[in-house]
């Protein structure tokens, strides 16, 4: 019989000479020897705790004791990494010291680590599959223990970790596993750190894989999962869907809540998907954009709120800058008031007499005094026509009309004439005004009067100062209406630092006529917009948002961070109109594409059938399912439309707070189970080699069969063969097509 363990060792040695394979062939056909002979593992030689643990058992069994250890036994070996041998042996060591008549514990223990050993690899034959899948299980148990009680390198990492830290922690938690089980077999100190050092970078590689590995794995499983859950509760898996939105929106449930809630105490129908931001706007896109009674929803929701946003953009202008009336209106009821107020005053300054003096006289010597008082007396009659009262000239110390129908005056004029002649020019004056603009575009011979005018009743207020307080009582709301006008042009025109100037010049009645013209001028433009016209996008312009800071009478404290209540519920109007653009603005194909899947005819399907394309017709089959694959089906679409679309009256801030909170709850019950599925696997995947008999004993048999050897002095096979001989000999056996060892 050859020696096949001389021949390996030789083989070992022409490898590590690089000798050609053709050599190695020839040797070992000049030796006899057969591929089969040389796969024969050599028959192993049996220490003295061996051969007393095998002669034990045999006694034990020719009695009819059964020393069959069966499942459970390896199943503790799994669970204790490969080391319940260890412990079993340790535990018996006192009794072995007493049987067999030693003080050495460490002889005791190798004879009760032999016998352990052999009672272990029987079990190993008898029980087959299943005790090998109780042994692994053993470790998915321990692995699962561990990563409840805390061992575990995943829960350092921070919320969130990405696949990098996942994959490092699965190493680092593999790595240990494999390093424990691989230590935890074998007999001497060398054999357990090569079993060691080989478990840890074998689990580390493996765990390095894991997460991805089960990552692609779930993430091809979500989709059948998702369609599942969706058909089985709607809207349970609606509300998953928008607590992520929730999440990806970067504000808290509360917050979001009471956005919505304080938009409708304000009177804007602001839905949660407004307050979502960009996540809830695309999620209500992708509703408005698919068939079903959702669709609708979303379509009917968005046009109507759009309908109504010029007047509640008029509404919030008005409010801000405390804007009640129209300019018009406002104009004729400062005019009627001027009139009321002035009216006493007027009474009591026309019955004086005046002191008459040259300056006065030289005013009525001039011969725009007499067109003056022309134009005077044809206004103070049609006035006196309106009120039903009689018109006297001589009341005005007019006693006849030249030619010309210019007055004659006879002696001293009195309050009346001097009155008479300020309205007559007042009147001329007026004929300068633009009727569009409301302003006075006087020429030089305009100019020139209008400084006769002032000059005249700047000395007439000398002469009867009664008479300067009733202009003064009248020219207050005409002064104001003045403001309401130039509000109305700043509005239109000029620069904003320019309109603010002049705005803050002006005393507190005719700022509020000012913000009167401005607000009326923006509601006109708002009423102007056509449907679908975003009503707010003027008032965002650096101008509008600089003039209307200065003119709001909202001047108070306001939170860190917010806007004041105008410009709140300003951004509140133009985040809807963004949200109905999200959601129906765009191109057309979306909802073409829509209403053919909702007849159930894809053109595009259509027509590449009937092209022969049937590879393309193959892909559009599976992209029309994708949808409903994915859960997202007509029923998740509406019960998401009715979250999303959830305004004021029914959103509680509590009940969006727990829809977080589940859903929260659901994807960390997923990730702790997930996490604890990997470590329990990778637990598993440590004690497999040893459980399946699979482990490569490579340096490590050949090192505890010499540490036996030197301890019992007995000769074994294959004793000339070093560690390194067998080492390249089994590199040789990978390498070589002749020997498949």
């Amino acid at each position: 019989m050859a020696d096949i363990a001389r021949i390996k060792g030789n083989i070992a040695k022409m490898i590590a000479q690089n000798a050609p394979e053709s050599d190695i062939d020839a040797y070992v056909s000049s030796e006899g020897v057969t591929l089969d002979d040389l796969k024969k593992p050599a028959a192993p030689t049996l220490d003295k705790y061996q051969q007393a643990a095998v002669d034990e058992r045999d006694a034990l069994q020719a009695k009819g004791v059964d020393t069959n250890a069966g499942v459970a036994r390896r199943y503790m070996q799994g669970l204790t990494f490969n080391t319940a041998d260890e412990i079993l042996a340790g535990l018996s060591t006192p009794f072995e010291m007493v049987k067999r008549g030693t003080l050495n514990p460490k002889e005791a223990y190798n004879y009760a680590k032999a016998r352990e050993d052999l009672i272990l690899d029987d079990a190993r034959k008898n029980t087959g599959a299943l005790g090998t899948a109780a042994e692994i299980a053993g470790g998915v148990g321990t692995g699962l223990g561990a990563a409840r009680a805390g061992l575990s390198f995943a829960n350092a990492l921070p919320q969130g970790a990405g696949l990098v830290r996942r994959s490092l922690a699965s190493a680092g938690d593999s790595a240990a596993f494999g390093a424990l089980a691989g230590a935890g077999e074998g007999n001497s100190v060398g054999e357990r750190f090569n079993n060691a050092l080989l478990g840890g970078v074998v689990g580390g590689g493996v765990g390095a894989v894991a997460p991805g590995l089960v990552s692609l794995v779930g993430q091809a499983a979500s989709p059948i999962i998702s369609n599942i859950r969706a058909r089985i509760n709607p809207e349970g898996f609606s509300q998953s869907q928008v607590a992520r939105a929730v999440n990806e929106s970067g504000k808290s449930a509360s917050e979001i809540a009471q956005d919505v809630i304080d938009a409708n105490a304000a009177g804007q129908p602001y839905t949660l998907a407004d307050a979502l931001g960009n996540s809830g706007q695309r999620m209500l896109s992708a509703v408005a954009r698919s068939p079903g009674e959702g669709r609708t929803a979303v379509v009917n929701a968005l046009e109507g709120r759009q309908a109504g946003q010029g007047q509640r953009v008029t509404d919030i202008v008005d409010e801000a800058l405390g804007a009640g009336n129209t300019a018009r209106q406002t104009v004729d009821e400062l005019t009627q008031q001027a009139r009321q107020n002035s009216a006493p005053l007027y009474q009591e300054a026309l019955s004086q007499r005046p002191v008459w003096n040259e300056r006065l006289q030289q005013f009525f010597d001039d011969p725009v005094a007499q067109r003056g008082l022309r134009e005077g007396v044809a206004v103070q009659r049609l006035e006196a026509l309106a009120e039903g009262r009689r018109f006297d000239p001589l009341d005005y110390a007019i006693t006849g009309f030249n030619e010309a129908g210019d007055p004659i005056l006879s002696g001293v004029p009195n309050m009346r004439t001097i009155n008479l002649l300020k309205k007559g020019w007042d009147n001329i004056l007026e004929g300068y005004r633009d009727g569009t603009t409301g302003r006075l575009n006087l020429d030089e011979y305009g100019r020139a009067l209008d400084n006769v005018r002032r000059s005249f009743l700047r000395e007439v207020d000398s002469v009867n100062p009664a008479y300067g307080a009733a202009r003064r009582e009248f020219a207050g709301p005409a002064q104001v209406r003045d403001a309401v006008q130039a509000g109305a042009d700043a509005a239109n025109r000029g620069r904003a630092a320019d309109n603010i100037a002049r705005f803050q010049a002006l005393a507190d009645p005719s700022k509020q006529g000012y913000r009167i013209g401005y607000a009326d001028t923006l509601a006109a433009r708002a009423e102007k917009g056509a449907m679908g016209v975003n009503k707010a996008r003027p008032l965002t312009s650096d101008k509008a948002q600089q003039e209307l800071e200065e003119l709001s009478l909202h001047q108070g404290p306001n939170l860190p961070r917010r806007l004041d209540p105008m410009n709140r519920r300003l951004a509140r109007e133009q985040t809807m109109f963004e949200t109905r653009n999200a959601a129906l603005g765009g191109s057309k194909t979306a909802d073409n594409l829509a209403d053919s899947e909702a007849l159930g005819v894809n053109p595009t399907l259509v027509g590449q059938v009937l092209t022969g394309n049937w590879g393309g017709a193959l892909r559009s089959a599976l992209a029309a399912g994708q949808n409903a694959l994915s859960g997202n089906t007509a029923q998740v679409r509406q019960a998401v439309a009715d979250v999303l679309l959830q305004r004021g009256a029914n959103m509680s801030p509590a009940a969006l707070q727990r829809m977080v909170d589940e859903a929260t709850r659901r994807i960390d019950t997923i990730r702790q189970v997930a996490q604890q599925i990997g470590r329990g696997g990778s637990a598993g995947l440590a004690v497999a080699p040893s459980a399946t008999g699979s482990r490569p004993p490579l340096v490590a048999e050949v090192i505890r069969n010499r540490n036996r050897n030197r301890k019992t002095d007995e000769p074994s096979q294959g004793a000339g063969q070093t560690g390194a001989e067998d080492w390249l000999f089994r590199l040789f056996s990978i390498r070589t097509p002749i020997l498949r060892l």
